[in-house]
């Protein structure tokens, strides 16, 4: 690996990790936030069982985040990073979408999980071509 491609297959690894611990841990599990209490409650669960949902969706998060530090030369970490965030995406453009217009919405905090799991991907491909 170049080290140009190990920079930024580091700068992905580390942002993408960062992000995904943080937000299983502080709008989920030292909260959970209002905001994500709401998009919960908008698929019909109760306020408890939206509470459940985000210790649970905060856990998958904070897993996937030690996924990216440990299994970062692998690509179908950055895949499932990619589908993640997707999944997330499309969630809130159905069932809650006044979230992707709000200050600091998915839209743009999802594209740019987005991009880093696509060129982490890509950077894989080239090294190993």
């Amino acid at each position: 690996m170049t080290n140009r491609g190990l920079l930024t297959l580091q700068i992905c690894r580390w942002v993408l990790a960062f992000v995904w611990i943080y937000q299983g841990l502080v709008p989920k599990w030292l909260g959970p936030h209002a905001d994500e209490l709401a998009m919960n409650m908008a698929l019909g669960f109760s306020l408890e069982q939206a509470r459940l949902v985000s210790y649970v969706g905060g856990s998958l998060e904070v897993l996937l985040g030690l996924g990216i530090l440990f299994f970062y030369r692998q690509i179908w970490i950055y895949a499932a990073s990619l589908i993640a965030i997707g999944l997330l995406y499309v969630f809130t453009l159905l069932i809650v979408p006044p979230f992707l217009v709000s200050a600091f919405n998915s839209t743009t905090s999802n594209l740019p999980i987005a991009a880093l799991s696509l060129i982490a991907m890509v950077e894989l491909r080239r090294v190993r071509s």
